[in-house]
């Protein structure tokens, strides 16, 4: 190995131990305003324990910083509470039922979220927390890709592929005439 490559990999080195540094003291920073009320710090901090990027400090961390939020009616907490309840992260007790609900009402509130929607048709898919149904699935899935940009995006096409070839014509015809109701009386 030439010098000039270890001398890349020590800097990689270096500046990935110093990245690594850097999320606890944010994570600190984030926590001590979140106590002061600040949602926004709350929800960054919660997002950080959901997407495991930062281990809870201490037990009930994740529910303590969103909780208050989900009561708020804040959508994006109720994702993040509902994924952590759902999939036992962050260092919450799995509850696929609780988790379900959390998902559920993001998913349908005005000016609605289309990742909560593809979680939502993931729920039902894998009949976490709700009996496994493959045509609310499908209709929920095709939902969340509707005009929608984000991260959750090529896994939602991968889950509607796979929830079209589950169903046949008559179903996905069904799924499709609920995903148009929907679009026109719920989530107008």
């Amino acid at each position: 190995m030439s010098l000039n490559k270890k001398c890349q990999g020590g800097l990689l080195a270096i500046t990935l131990l110093f990245s690594l540094s850097g999320w606890a003291v944010d994570f600190a920073s984030l926590v001590k305003q979140a106590k002061t009320g600040d949602q926004q710090a709350m929800l960054q901090a919660g997002s950080l324990l959901v997407t495991g990027k930062h281990k809870p400090e201490q037990s009930g961390q994740t529910e303590s910083l969103l909780t208050p939020l989900v009561k708020a009616g804040n959508v994006k907490a109720e994702l993040l509470l509902g994924k952590a309840y759902r999939d036992g992260l962050g260092g919450v007790s799995k509850d696929p039922k609780k988790g379900f609900e959390l998902i559920e009402l993001a998913a349908g509130r005005q000016g609605k979220s289309p990742e909560a929607q593809f979680e939502l048709g993931k729920s039902y898919f894998k009949g976490a927390g709700t009996d496994r149904n493959l045509i609310a699935a499908y209709m929920w899935t095709s939902l969340s890709l509707e005009d929608s940009e984000g991260d959750f995006i090529p896994e939602a096409r991968k889950q509607k592929q796979q929830l079209s070839e589950l169903l046949n014509s008559a179903q996905r015809a069904k799924a499709n005439e609920l995903v148009s109701q929907i679009k026109t009386v719920y989530l107008k």
